[in-house]
Parts: C-alpha cells; sequence; structure tokens
C-alpha cells in the first residue's frame, strides 16, 4: 500500500491511497466449476479466509437455488465469528496498540518510535506483557475455527449447502473451551488496555474521522433469519434500508479499462496499467454514489449501539468490544446445535443463474457477484471491505474513506505517526507498508 501525502506547514492538505499489487483474482475464477469458489477465494486472504468462503457460498447458493439446514448455518456462524475473533485481536495488539507503547528492544517492535508516548513505564510493561499473551489468545481463536472448520486457515468448514463438518458434544466442548478462555482474556485484558490507552490519547477518539456515511450488509444470521448484524445504511445523517442494487464501481482512477459506475454484476475486470489517470489497483466503491465507510465503528452506529466517537480510536473501541459480542453470540450458538442432525445439503435445483452473496466480516462489507452457466462461472466480482475504506477516487474526483480521514492532520512527529494511528485504525488489508511522501523525504509506516 502506498500513501502519497501533501503537507503544508505540518498540515495535510491532501492524500492518495494506492494498491500496487494485482493478483486477478477475478480472472482466474472464470470458467470453473462454482461449488469450488469457496476454495479458490479463500485464498485472497491468510487473516480472514473464511469471510471469502461464506460470501462465495452464499452466492452459489442463491444462484444454483441450495438450501442450507439450521445446523449448518449455526455451524458456519461459529466458524466465521472465531475468524473475526482472531483477526481482531491480532489486529489490536500487533498493529494498532503498538502505535501508543514503546515495546522492548526486540523485533518487531525496532526500530523504536519515541513520538508521542505518553503511558507510564508500568503501563509500559503491562501492555507488552499483554502483546505476547494476545498471541496465545489469537491462535486459541484459530483452534476453535479448526474445530468445525477442520484447519486455519484457509478451512474446509463452509461450503455450498452448508458445513461440511458433523456436529458431535466432543467438538461442541472443545469449541467452548476455548471460547471460554477467550473471553476471559478479553474482560481482563485487552478491554481494560484499549480503555487505559483512550484515556491517554482522548484526542484520537474522534481525529481521523471518515465521511459520515456508513454501511452494513447484515450478517450472522440465526436458523429463523434474524442477523447479529443487522443491515443498514446512514448517509449524509439519514437513515435508511440498505438495497445492493445502489452498490456501482467506477475505475476512473484505477489502472482497468475505463467505464463510469456499474453495479458489480454489470462489470467486467479488464486491467490496464497503461490507464493516465490510474494511480492504483483498487477501484472505487460507491453506495448511490457516495464513498461509505465500513467496518465495526459503522456496524455499531447502524445497530444503535453505544460508540465513542468517530475517529481511529472509536475504531479501535468498537472492534475491541465487538470481540466481546461474538465470542457471547457463540455460546448461544453451541447450545442451539444438535448433535447428529444434518449440517450439509448438497441439493442443487438449477444448473444457472446469477446471485450475489453479501456478509459483514473482519473490515466490514463484503461482497461477491457471480453468473453462473450450466455449471460454470461465467462473471464474477468481488468487493472487499478495504476498496469500500480506501478505493480509487471516482469519476468526479471524489476521494476514498482513507484519504477524507487524513485532510487537515497536523503532523508533529518526524516519524508521521499521526497518520499512521489513523490508517491502522481501519484495519487495512494491504501488505508489507505504507508509505508518505514528502517532497523529497519517504517515510515507511508498516501495517501490516
Amino acid at each position: 500500500m502506498l500513501l502519497e501525502a501533501w503537507l503544508e506547514n505540518g498540515v495535510i492538505k491532501d492524500a492518495y491511497i494506492s494498491d500496487t499489487l494485482y493478483r486477478g483474482f477475478e480472472q482466474i475464477l472464470i470458467g470453473r466449476s462454482p461449488m469450488d469458489m469457496p476454495y479458490y477465494t479463500q485464498r485472497i486472504c491468510g487473516i480472514c479466509s473464511s469471510a471469502h468462503a461464506i460470501t462465495a457460498s452464499l452466492a452459489v447458493e442463491q444462484a444454483l437455488g441450495m438450501q442450507v439446514p439450521p445446523n449448518g448455518h449455526l455451524v458456519r456462524n461459529l466458524i466465521l465469528a472465531s475468524d473475526v475473533i482472531q483477526n481482531h485481536i491480532r489486529h489490536l495488539y500487533l498493529y494498532a496498540l503498538p502505535d501508543y507503547f514503546r515495546g522492548p528492544d526486540l523485533a518487531p517492535f525496532i526500530p523504536h518510535s519515541e513520538s508521542d508516548l505518553r503511558v507510564s513505564k508500568q503501563e509500559n510493561d503491562s501492555l507488552t506483557e499483554h502483546y505476547f499473551q494476545a498471541l496465545e489468545i489469537s491462535r486459541a481463536a484459530h483452534a476453535a475455527f479448526a474445530v468445525f472448520g477442520g484447519k486455519a486457515p484457509h478451512g474446509h468448514g463452509i461450503v455450498p449447502g452448508g458445513a461440511s463438518m458433523e456436529v458431535d458434544a466432543d467438538k461442541v466442548n472443545r469449541y467452548r473451551g476455548y471460547m471460554m478462555e477467550i473471553l476471559s482474556f478479553v474482560e481482563n485484558t485487552l478491554l481494560p488496555d484499549v480503555d487505559l490507552i483512550i484515556k491517554r490519547y482522548p484526542d484520537y477518539v474522534d481525529l481521523g474521522e471518515g465521511v459520515g456515511n456508513y454501511m452494513s450488509v447484515g450478517g450472522f444470521l440465526n436458523p429463523e433469519g434474524a442477523a447479529l448484524f443487522p443491515q443498514g445504511i446512514i448517509l449524509q445523517d439519514k437513515r435508511e434500508s440498505f438495497n445492493q442494487r445502489y452498490i456501482t464501481e467506477d475505475v476512473t482512477r484505477a489502472w482497468y479499462k475505463p467505464h463510469g459506475p456499474l453495479h458489480p454484476s454489470e462489470e467486467d475486470t479488464i486491467p490496464d496499467h497503461s490507464q493516465p489517470k490510474g494511480y492504483t489497483w483498487v477501484k472505487s466503491p460507491r453506495y448511490r454514489g457516495q464513498p461509505m465507510e465500513v467496518g465495526p465503528l459503522a456496524r455499531a452506529i447502524i445497530n444503535q449501539e453505544k460508540v465513542i466517537g468517530h475517529g481511529a480510536l472509536a475504531r479501535i473501541w468498537a472492534r475491541s468490544y465487538e470481540i466481546k459480542k461474538l465470542a457471547e453470540a457463540t455460546l448461544g450458538w453451541l447450545n442451539r446445535l444438535e448433535p447428529g442432525a444434518e449440517t450439509l445439503n448438497r441439493k442443487i435445483g438449477s444448473d444457472s443463474g446469477s446471485a450475489v452473496g453479501l456478509h459483514e466480516v473482519m473490515r466490514g462489507v463484503l461482497g461477491h457477484w457471480l453468473s453462473v452457466k450450466k455449471g460454470r462461472v461465467q462473471h464474477y466480482q468481488i468487493i472487499t471491505p478495504s476498496a469500500f475504506n480506501f478505493g480509487a477516487r471516482d469519476e468526479s474526483g471524489t476521494r476514498s474513506v482513507g484519504e477524507s480521514s487524513l485532510l487537515g492532520l497536523k503532523v508533529q512527529s518526524e516519524d508521521l505517526k499521526e497518520a499512521g494511528r489513523i490508517i491502522r485504525s481501519f484495519d487495512p488489508c494491504f501488505s508489507c507498508s505504507v508509505h508518505l511522501i514528502d517532497g523529497e523525504r519517504i517515510q515507511a509506516l508498516r501495517i501490516e
């Protein structure tokens, strides 16, 4: 990921965010069996693989007329929830919180950033200890994932028609044991650590606020259809129902054959690195033509839950309390499982059709649009949460949420830590590092 920021008198006046890695998954999927989509698309990401498994499965099931048994819905929820939990824990302790304390003199804490450190030595030592504890707890979350997913990452549990793993008392008890361990860490360590950082850095609660538009497509349905994360839109301070037909993608400023805003079902991805206006491989997803913030903060706002603000630490706070919400929800889903009842129904109603799979995942809204003809994929488009938050400018020049969040930011530290704190609060799914270009000077900010 590349971040180009222009500063005047220490204030960011403009910013461009780009991703320079092209992988071409949407081309790879054409001509393949739709039943394989959860396996191929999981390889898009190593830390949120089940997110693509669930959205791909939902799209295939809708296109081919497949029905998921109640146990299958519950097992899927358990797999995805444990994966979201491990992602959130790793984001908080490995990527976000180290911006606010000084670790020990060993990798990955060196070289140290010495700017704007406000915690005491005792608090710093405690946060460092909890950093290493979080590594073990996130492993427990992946172990819970593997109970019903088979392995982690890139599990085998979520497939078209339901879940591949049978339910028995041993699996239920093992999953519950892992989740109780996680809940104890969250309540006694993680949440107090986040509250401490917020107390020491209150200015970051609203620093780095987005554009004020929020979106959720819903997720974690129980067999009766009720969602743990409801659908909803907040657009220019007004609430409205979500309708996926209003989602478009624009490639005016991205490296693709040019076209205006198109619905993903109408769009074919044709790469073209020679586009003169292009500066990224990430397209410009919009809802009713507007950039939308997605993720835990958006979910909390749409669900009318408590939030403490709209900036960097507000996002981190929302993500931390979402861990607790998900962990507690898994205990209820476990109690509803019926050992021995079917989890998978492979019956297909048709070999052709078009559909969309949408689900709230680690970083926000994930969508898979596909068309199948005679058992082969003819069209596939994927919009990830980080595309919503960090996509290119659109044909009207409107910035993404991420680019907008940096405008007006006063940079006082030599290592440009302020910008890094804001970018990392979104939990961006990019590789390696962020580069801020300041005239002749280049600073690298690690994000993943």
